[in-house]
């Protein structure tokens, strides 16, 4: 649309050039007037928004060129800020009616009859037999063991002790008393005066210089990326199961109980009582005498002696040797160990810290944007002017044309100059930037402090040991024989007699007279009631429970899930890099040297005097006397006490077992039946028809509507700041030729084609535009080839 109006433009700017050049005249051009005719070569002249141009090929007629600045509107991307609407989509609770079907319990009453067994109870009397213990008397011959004792004739063999005198050679050592010279040395104690040399520790402040680390605050600049959120609406399908109820026709099966009358046939044990005529026997107890002979034990005494030994005491003195330890003091030398203490400087080796500066090595995540190229096709107009002839019909012509007489027609070509366009598109290398993380290596410096061994002299106190002598008293002991005499008891063995009594027992048979008791058997009848049980078949209707089966129909409401898919909107969290700076403190650590005063210490030497107790041995002689055991044989007489065996007879009572039968009597007891009779309860079951009413939940099915909440998207209209790039005019300063033609009195110039603005384009915030740029058209004035009057000779 733009380049028809541009022509039409550019045709209306042409038909006034020739209309001008039509009624121009020798006289306008100036020609004849300056001498020179008019230009016979064509000219043109142009003036399109940019400047005017006169071409030509005549001499004074022709077009000049002048310069001059104009402002042109060029085109250039800028970025804006405009509201876009956005839709999205918020979550709403809506409420809609949904049916939905239910299982209603109700409660039917229905009557049963059923048959319970009564209890009753009733009475029979029963006939039982009873085990009676009846007591009786036998007669049951023993055999006893009777003692017999007779005296028997025993030989023992007796110890006899005796007395012998018996001559023993015994050894006695006697103590000899000598004196003797004895030679001994005797440490006797001088005082003298001793110089030594003490070492005195004393403290002394000395200032020492220590490094300190001292921290220091420093602040950097550091370079972050941060990932900041942002929300952005996504479509998504998602699938939903909805309920769709539709109603069956089913067929069930139901047991209905039913009770039936059932004739029972059982077997009942009826009891028949008789009596039978039974023989028994009788054990009947009777009391007779009997003659019976015992055996008595009767004692008497009888006078026996005996010889026995005894032990008689007496006292005899006998001279018994002892020895005896007697005490003397000796003076003997004794060395001991005395601890002297001495100084001595002593290397002694301590930790320091020591603060060493220590490079690391860490890696930090850096964002950079990194240029990436991109080939796009961008379409440019690469077309040009060209110059076309365009003949038009004769304007000149007829008589009286200015110059004094007839001209012919004179034939007119023009010439324009026609933008031909030419659009090419090229593959133009674009660089957009992308994002990308790295890991960059950097250095910083930390502070460790190192232990370091240093060494140092300390005095050391410590003690040399030195022997030393001294005399010392010590107590010794010399054992020394002496005699003593001692009372010692004996005794002697001396037989003696002594009388003594003996109590004997003699056997003697006596006879007494004993009751006896004893049984004799009868045989007795008596009547016992005999009960048998007699077994009858009766008959009896009981009532039996039964079920049939019925069909029946019911509508059993079914749902079904069918699968619908919608489309909701969705918040969807999404992150972009953005660079950040911030400022981080860290510490440095510097060295600083101080001074501090530490107490030392240190020793000095001092001479001193001490008085010092030696000893200096002497030798010295006494006369010591001892003793010495000499060895004597000696003879003495001992009584020494043995033993013989003598063999003796004495007589023994002895005491032997001889059987003998008697007879006793015995109570025993037997176990009699008895019959005997009691009354005994039993219960009978009696049938009896009762009736029962029960309860029956049926279900019945009911269809009621229910609200249902459910969750809808709705949309909401809102604005959204996005950055869009406007492809805009912004005015520009450049320099153009101007061309003038002075032949022409009121010159036309044509306005070049203003240059073409592509729309801009949204794409997500980037506008991209394909920018055609035409460059100006000219359109050439019509040239008149002999505008003038041919006749005049311009």
């Amino acid at each position: 649309m733009r380049a028809q109006v541009i022509r039409t433009i550019f045709g209306l700017c042409a038909a006034l050039m020739f209309a001008v050049s039509v009624q121009a005249q020798c006289g306008d051009c100036g020609g004849c007037d300056s001498g020179s005719a008019c230009s016979t070569g064509g000219g043109v002249a142009s003036d399109c928004g940019g400047g005017s141009v006169v071409m030509g090929d005549g001499g004074s007629c022709g077009p000049s060129v002048s310069y001059e600045t104009r402002t042109v509107m060029r085109s250039q991307m800028v970025t804006e800020t405009r509201q876009v609407p956005t839709t999205t989509y918020q979550r709403q609770t809506q409420t809609r009616m949904k049916n939905v079907t239910k299982q209603v319990a109700r409660v039917e009453t229905k009557t049963d009859t059923y048959t319970v067994n009564v209890p009753q109870t009733q009475t029979r009397t029963e006939t039982y037999t009873v085990q009676v213990a009846v007591p009786y008397t036998e007669e049951e011959a023993y055999t006893v063991q009777v003692p017999v004792t007779t005296q028997v004739e025993q030989s023992y063999q007796v110890s006899v002790p005796y007395t012998e005198q018996v001559t023993q050679e015994y050894t006695v050592q006697v103590p000899k008393t000598e004196q003797r010279t004895e030679t001994y040395s005797v440490s006797v104690p001088y005082t003298e005066q001793e110089s030594y040399t003490v070492t005195v520790p004393y403290t002394e402040q000395v200032a020492q210089e220590y490094t300190v680390q001292v921290p220091v605050q420093k602040t950097r600049e550091e370079t972050y990326t941060v990932t900041v959120p942002y929300t952005e609406q996504v479509e998504q399908s998602y699938q939903v199961q909805v309920p769709v109820t539709t109603t069956r026709t089913e067929t069930y099966q139901v047991s209905v109980p039913y009770t039936e009358q059932v004739e029972q046939s059982y077997t009942v044990q009826v009891p028949v009582t008789s009596t039978k005529t039974e023989t028994y026997q009788v054990s009947v107890p009777y009391t007779e005498t009997t003659t019976q002979s015992y055996t008595v034990q009767v004692p008497y005494t009888e006078t026996q002696t005996q010889t026995y030994s005894v032990n008689v005491p007496y006292t005899e003195t006998v001279e018994q040797p002892y020895s005896v330890t007697v005490p003397y003091t000796e003076q003997v030398a004794q060395s001991y160990t005395v601890n002297v203490p001495y100084t001595e400087q002593v290397a002694q080796s301590y930790q320091v810290q020591v603060p060493v500066q220590e490079t690391k090595t860490a890696y930090r995540t850096v964002s950079s944007c990194v240029p990436v190229t991109t080939m796009k096709s961008v379409t440019k107009d690469m077309g040009s002017y060209q110059c076309q002839a365009v003949q038009s019909a004769p304007a000149c012509g007829g008589c009286n044309d200015g110059c004094g007489g007839c001209a012919p027609a004179c034939p007119t070509v023009s010439y324009k100059k026609v933008y031909v366009p030419n659009c090419v598109t090229t593959q133009v290398p674009t660089t957009t930037y992308k994002r990308q993380s790295s890991q960059v290596p950097y250095t910083y410096n930390v502070t460790k402090m190192t232990c370091q061994t240093k060494t140092r002299m300390v005095p050391v106190t410590k003690t040399r040991t030195e022997t030393r002598q001294r005399m010392v008293n010590v107590t010794k002991y010399r054992t020394e024989q002496r005699s003593r005499s001692v009372q010692v008891q004996k005794c002697r063995t001396e037989q003696r007699t002594r009388d003594y009594t003996v109590t004997k027992y003699r056997s003697e048979t006596k006879t007494r007279e004993v009751p006896v008791t004893r049984t004799r058997m009868e045989t007795r009848t008596r009547e016992v009631p005999v009960t048998t049980m007699t077994t009858q078949t009766r008959t009896r209707m009981v009532s039996v429970q039964k079920t049939r089966m019925e069909d029946r129909t019911r509508e059993v409401p079914v749902t079904t899930m069918n699968t619908e898919t919608r489309t909701r909107m969705v918040s969807q969290q999404r992150t972009r890099q953005e660079t950040r700076t911030r400022s981080v403190p860290y510490t440095e650590m510097s060295t600083e040297t101080r001074t501090r005063m530490v107490s030392q210490q240190r020793t000095r030497q001092e001479e001193r005097t001490r008085s010092v107790t030696k000893y200096r041995t002497e030798q010295k002689t006494k006369t010591v006397p001892y003793t010495t055991m000499v060895s004597e044989t000696r003879t003495r007489t001992v009584p020494v006490t043995k033993t013989r065996m003598e063999t003796r007879t004495r007589m023994v009572p002895q005491t032997t077992m001889t059987s003998e039968t008697r007879t006793r009597t015995v109570n025993k007891t037997r176990m009699e039946s008895q019959q005997r009779t009691r009354n005994v309860n039993f219960t009978v079951n009696v049938p009896e028809q009762r009736t029962r009413s029960y309860n029956v939940t049926v279900y019945d099915t009911v269809t009621e509507q229910v609200p249902e909440s459910y969750s809808v998207c709705v949309p909401v209209q809102s604005m959204k700041t996005v950055q869009v790039q406007v492809c805009k005019q912004v005015p520009s300063t450049v320099t153009v030729p101007v061309y003038s033609a002075p032949a022409v009195s009121s010159p036309m110039m044509m306005e070049s084609a203003p240059m073409m603005e592509s729309a801009p384009s949204y794409d997500s915030g980037y506008s991209e535009g394909v920018i055609m740029e035409s460059a100006p058209a000219m359109q050439a004035a019509p040239m008149a080839t002999g505008a003038g009057c041919t006749s005049c000779g311009g």
